[in-house]
């Protein structure tokens, strides 16, 4: 949010996040109904908001399967640095315990895919 105390910074321009999008949408319809705007318009300027909300849902699932996708790659590259760890028969404990990281390492990638790939179907997601 804008910090709206001090002057000098509401002049300032900020970039939006996508977390913002949705509310300056939002924003945006809320002005424009609650105005003098004659109907006819008023409807143009909703279509074209309803265009603006679908393009950003879009663009925000299209973002999180890159993530998602992310998240698989290092879990593959995890996977062969643990394929190197089968083929050695040692019982060395430095080798179980980065064993173990990588292991702990695939579960935590594995986790944050399954949560970016549930932000994709949440109902907040959408815009």
């Amino acid at each position: 949010m804008i910090n709206t105390k001090d002057p000098v910074e509401k002049m300032q321009p900020r970039t939006l996040s996508v977390s913002d999008i949705p509310d300056a949408i939002h924003l945006v319809r809320s002005i424009v109904m609650k105005s003098a705007l004659d109907c006819e318009c008023r409807d143009t300027v909703d279509a074209a908001l309803q265009q603006l909300e679908s393009f950003e849902q879009q663009r925000n699932q299209a973002r999180l399967l890159v993530m998602a996708r992310e998240e698989r790659r290092k879990i593959g590259i995890l996977l062969d640095m643990l394929g190197d760890f089968a083929e050695d028969d040692e019982t060395d404990s430095g080798i179980i315990e980065a064993a173990s990281l990588l292991f702990a390492d695939i579960a935590a990638a594995a986790q944050e895919g399954s949560r970016i790939l549930k932000e994709i179907t949440s109902p907040e997601t959408c815009v």
